[in-house]
Parts: C-alpha cells; structure tokens; sequence
C-alpha cells in the first residue's frame, strides 16, 4: 500500500515539473558501508536499473550523499560527468542529459534516499524551479518515506 502512495507521488512529480523519469533511492547502512539501490523509477525505458548497486561515495548518488547537497545539472555534457558516464550508470542508461538529485532526510539528520528527477533532453533551471521541487520534497514524499519507513520497522 505505501509503494503504491510513494509511485503516485513519484508519478505525479513527474507530470507537475515536466521530468522523463523520476527515481527514488533506498539507502542501506551494512557495518558501516552505505550500500544505494535505486527502489523506484518513474519513466524508465528499460528496468536495467533495478540491477545497479552502488556503494557509497558513487553515482549521482553517491555525490549527494557526500556533500548532503542537492545536484543540479543543466546540459550533461557541459560537465566533468561526460567524460566518465560509466561511473553514472542510470544517467547513461537512460540517456539523461539534465537532472536534478535531492537527499532526502530522516528527522535524524541522516540522508535515507536520494531523488532524481532527469530529462532526456537538456534543461534549464531557475531558483523558483527548484525551489517548488524542493518543497513539494518536503512536503509530499519526504512524509510519504517516513510513513513507509515507520511501517517497515
């Protein structure tokens, strides 16, 4: 029940910003190594992305995490990311070219998923763009994870 409550808000972002895909992280403290699956992808051409796993500190992934800040990337291409794709596998194999990746935080203070929202295409992207994204983060599926991950304990 809360997988579907957690893809209609996935899907209904999608729609509300105009994004391909939207994708949602599952993060997973093992001993102390961060293991990051993709759980949730919205727009997906193929379902090749429920195959990658990556540790820590890799990935789009696992540059939020690292720095605990979202990620905007206009035009792919125009960055240190296009000459080192197969580090960034959901953006090759979705062949994204602009994406926004959000932490999502527990009450804790600890980054429990990470949000991608990407286009196929190059885009640009105001403050008020993100802005809306990142309150409708907050507001919507950040409660909606919560509610999951209370259940699930």
């Amino acid at each position: 029940m809360m997988v579907e409550k957690i893809e209609t808000v996935l899907t209904d972002m999608k729609e509300m910003f105009g994004f391909d895909i939207v994708a949602l992280t599952d993060v997973k403290n093992r001993r102390g190594q961060y293991m990051v699956k993709w759980k949730y992808n919205i727009g997906s051409t193929n379902i090749r992305w429920r195959k990658i796993a990556l540790p820590s500190g890799k990935g789009v992934p696992g540059a939020v995490m690292k720095t605990g800040k979202s990620m905007i990337i206009e035009d792919v291409e125009d960055t240190e990311i296009a000459t080192s794709l197969f580090r960034y596998p959901i953006l090759r194999m979705e062949r994204l070219k602009s994406f926004v990746a959000i932490p999502i935080w527990n009450d804790d203070e600890e980054v429990i998923g990470i949000l991608l929202m990407g286009n196929r295409r190059k885009r640009a992207f105001t403050e008020m763009d993100y802005e809306k994204i990142k309150h409708h983060v907050e507001t919507t599926l950040r409660q909606q994870i919560l509610k999951e991950l209370m259940v699930n304990e």
